[in-house]
Order: structure tokens, then sequence, then C-alpha cells
């Protein structure tokens, strides 16, 4: 649920999900997500993408401890920003 929070607290729409992880889409397209997951990485969010279109526009985040969803939730406004350009 922490997840869906950060999502929504930055815009973006985290998808429904029965796994341990949660696609967020970032609104734009695979070049965007791909630039979002590229800035988390270099903060030291590791996160993942999938790679076939039209969920390659989204970010797939695993279910975490609190600690590490304080971190995303700090990191990804700034990985929206860097991103943006």
């Amino acid at each position: 649920e922490r997840l869906y929070q950060i999502a929504s607290d930055n815009g973006l729409e985290a998808l429904a999900s029965a796994t341990n992880f949660v696609a967020i889409d970032c609104g734009r397209d695979g070049d965007f997500a791909k630039a979002v997951l590229d800035s988390l990485v270099a903060q030291g969010i590791f996160v993942r993408m999938p790679g076939v279109a039209p969920l390659n526009r989204c970010i797939r985040v695993s279910v975490g401890y609190s600690e590490d969803l304080a971190l995303f939730a700090t990191a990804l406004p700034k990985a929206l920003e860097a991103a943006a350009g």
C-alpha cells in the first residue's frame, strides 16, 4: 500500500498487483521510464523495467522494508525531475 501512496504523491499510477512487486506507470513512453530507472539506480535504488510495450513505460518496484520505501520515496521525485530534463 505504501508504494501506491508514493506513486500517487508523485502524480503517478501504481498498477494493481498480487505479487511482491508493483509496476508504477511513469506516464510517458519507455524512454522516459528508462531515464527514471537510470536515475534511481544512480541513487542506489534497485528497480527493474518491463521490456514489452505498453508496460515498458513502467518501472517495477519490489515491496520492501519501510526503510527501503522511505529511500525510494525520497529518490523518486529526484529521478522524475532528472528524467524530465
